[in-house]
């Protein structure tokens, strides 16, 4: 109970004067017991006519009741009365008060504890305690008394003056004042403990009833910053001091609370890498400036730009050298617009800007194209020159297009410029919408085409330039839909790489491709290659290996004869991973070849850290190098490389006997192309001319060698 009487201050109350009172007893009690007795053995040392006091035990009366003797552990001293009906007992206990070596009148006798005291006189002389002696039992065994008297004192003549019991009653006398002594302090540190727990209860109270309204106030402001006032009281200020500790706390954690919710408000609409605003808040400004146009009968232009190559930046260069292109493209983008035109960073490397008070469509389209040129010039990464394109989305508002479909529409724009070629502006338009239905539709069937035995392969032979002979296949999808009919790869295949449909896909597609190749082997009596293309998503699989043994292993061709090719970017996304996945493939004996080699900017120096059997080489380099003495300058680098690297270099893409002349010229080791024979849906045909030598590319090989020659 805070401030009354706790079970502890009763007890207090009750145990302190019992305590004091056994103690002052204890004192007093010592005390007498040493001034008052003296023991039997001690009356040889006193002088004549000194008053003592013996005490004992009464341990023998004569029959007469005229004397008795008395005992304490050191010996005994008889004791004559001078009248007989004193009913002493034995057994009794009594002090005897006595004058030694002198006579004294009559006395009383010895008395139980307790009885009354019986008047009487005794006299104890020399011969007394002689004669005591005599009936001592160690004198004479048949002594009626027994008496003990081996420690007897005859040379002290002890004349009893008074047998009393007034030390016990003096004892009983203290007692009984000590109980009551007990009670009166029990009752006086009853009532000083009562008082004071009133007081103190009334203390308690108060502070209970202050600290109570300063809690229900803080309560009804709502607020963790104030503190209640801390009172004296012993039992209400530790209370009032955890309070004001659990409010600080409650205001620090409110404090960081509110400081959170700002962050996490801020990074809601906030891009933090960028700085610019995000997609949700995008969507917000751009539904104001819809409103003002509708108000203002103006126009507004929204572009959505998505970065062209930046994830071979990213992954060749590291997260953190795209992150910082992101920043610098953030910053030039701040510089280019006016800041009453909104910027916003929507995805990855995603980008839109809201363009206000658009008069006509050309000044949207010339914004748009201000935006290209912005991006050509390179960025500054970590020292590293990076150049990025853009394919740039454009809708506008009104345009016969309802106000909250500007941003789908902007999106579908520019994925439909990035799928054209990239480093292009698209507007939307209803053509490029029904383009995109198609599309959807497209994405929908492919799942089931496999399923269907849609999905077909051809295959494009590739000739060493050597010996003019066919050294390999190529494996190239088709899908013939059964209403569309025939559809481009091109169409489809990055379809089936952004939906993971590329993963049964690609499986399907190399197993058909083995299981065909075992043939060929008869067919033509000398080894021959087939070449599979790898998406970056199968070779990025951590079962790539394992998928590609098991192929191996179900349709029986030797690993020697199946060759992969893999893009750039499947290759430089992880360049080490990469590297130990190539080294994997080496030992089980299959071939790889980088495919479409020297369309990415870091292509040469990454050509020494890979372990590459071929090279091919992009058909754009075979097309322009006719042209351009530039092309050529570079191809004969590849070439060179490759050679020392001690990798074959294959030309796609040849059409033509130039284009066929001047790369055998530079040392190309093999080509591929329509001009040496288109893909086909059975090779064999193709295997069979060649062994009887009825095959028009091989006369075109030989003739050009003729001429070259």
């Amino acid at each position: 109970m805070v401030g009354g009487v706790t079970p502890g201050n009763r007890w207090a109350a009750i145990l302190v004067p019992i305590l004091g009172v056994a103690i002052v007893s204890a004192a007093l009690w010592e005390w007498s017991a040493r001034s008052k007795f003296i023991t039997i053995q001690q009356l040889q040392a006193l002088p004549a006519n000194t008053v003592v006091n013996v005490a004992g035990t009464i341990v023998a009366v004569d029959s007469a009741d005229t004397r008795f003797w008395i005992e304490d552990s050191t010996g005994a001293v008889p004791i004559t009365l001078n009248h007989p009906d004193s009913r002493i007992l034995t057994g009794e206990s009594v002090v005897v008060e006595a004058i030694a070596g002198a006579p004294a009148p009559a006395q009383q006798a010895p008395v139980r504890k307790g009885a009354p005291i019986a008047a009487g006189s005794a006299k104890a002389s020399r011969s007394a305690a002689t004669k005591a002696a005599a009936h001592s039992p160690a004198a004479d065994a048949k002594n009626g008394a027994g008496l003990p008297v081996s420690n007897a004192v005859p040379d002290v003549q002890l004349t009893a003056i008074r047998i009393q019991a007034d030390l016990y009653q003096r004892i009983e006398e203290g007692l009984g004042a000590a109980f009551a002594l007990l009670c009166l302090l029990t009752l006086l540190g009853w009532n000083i403990l009562q008082r004071r727990a009133l007081r103190r209860a009334s203390e308690t109270v108060q502070a209970l009833r202050s600290l109570s309204t300063s809690v229900r106030r803080l309560t009804r402001e709502g607020t963790f910053d104030s503190e209640i006032p801390v009172h004296g009281d012993a039992d209400v200020a530790p209370l009032a001091t955890g309070i004001n500790a659990m409010l600080a706390e409650m205001s620090h954690r409110d404090k960081a609370r509110r400081e959170a919710q700002s962050r996490l408000e801020h990074w809601a609409l906030i891009d933090d890498l960028t700085g610019l605003p995000n997609r949700r808040l995008l969507s917000d400004r751009l539904s104001q400036s819809l409103t003002k146009a509708e108000r203002d009968k103006t126009s507004v232009a929204l572009l959505c730009m998505n970065l062209d190559g930046f994830r071979l930046v990213n992954d060749s260069l590291g997260h953190a050298a795209g992150d910082a292109l992101l920043g610098q493209i953030a910053q030039r983008l701040k510089g280019h617009f006016r800041q009453s035109d909104t910027l916003a960073r929507t995805g990855g490397d995603e980008f839109a800007v809201i363009l206000d008070r658009i008069q006509k469509r050309e000044d949207a389209l010339r914004a748009a194209e201000g935006l290209r040129e912005m991006l050509k010039e390179p960025f500054d990464i970590g020292g590293h020159p990076v150049s990025v394109s853009a394919s740039i989305g454009l809708s506008l508002f009104p345009d016969r297009n309802e106000r909250g479909q500007l941003m789908q529409q902007a999106d579908c724009a520019m994925y439909a410029a990035k799928r054209n070629g990239k480093d292009r502006i698209v507007q939307f338009s209803d053509n490029l919408a029904s383009a995109t239905r198609e599309r959807l539709t497209l994405e929908g069937e492919l799942q089931h085409a496999v399923a269907k035995g849609e999905i077909s392969v051809v295959y494009q032979p590739e000739y060493d330039l050597a010996t003019n002979m066919i050294v390999r296949f190529e494996a190239l999808a088709r899908w013939t839909h059964p209403e569309i009919g025939l559809i481009h790869p091109m169409s489809f295949i990055p379809v089936a790489e952004e939906k993971g449909l590329i993963i049964p896909m690609g499986a399907y597609i190399m197993e058909r491709a083995c299981t065909e190749a075992v043939a060929w082997q008869a067919i033509a009596r000398r080894p021959i290659q087939v070449a599979v293309n790898v998406s970056t998503v199968q070779f990025s699989r951590d079962s790539f290996m394992e998928d590609v043994a098991d192929i191996l292993r179900r349709t029986g061709l030797h690993p020697s004869l199946l060759q992969i090719e893999l893009t750039e970017s499947a290759t430089v996304a992880g360049i080490d991973r990469a590297a130990e996945m190539m080294r994997r493939l080496k030992r089980m004996g299959v071939s790889v070849a980088v495919d479409d080699f020297g369309t990415g900017y870091s292509c040469l120096s990454y050509l020494p850290k890979l372990n590459f059997d071929f090279v091919k080489l992009d058909r754009s380099f075979v097309t322009e190098m006719i042209e351009r003495r530039e092309t050529r300058s570079f191809v004969k680098s590849i070439l060179e490389l490759a050679h020392d690297l001690r990798m074959k270099v294959i030309a796609e893409g040849v059409e033509t006997r130039q284009q066929l002349s001047l790369i055998k010229s530079l040392g190309t080791d093999e080509a591929q192309g329509f001009f040496l024979g288109r893909p086909s849906s059975d090779p064999h045909v193709r295997l069979r001319e060649e062994s009887t030598g009825v095959v028009p590319a091989h006369a075109a090989l030989r003739e050009d060698r003729s001429a070259i020659a």
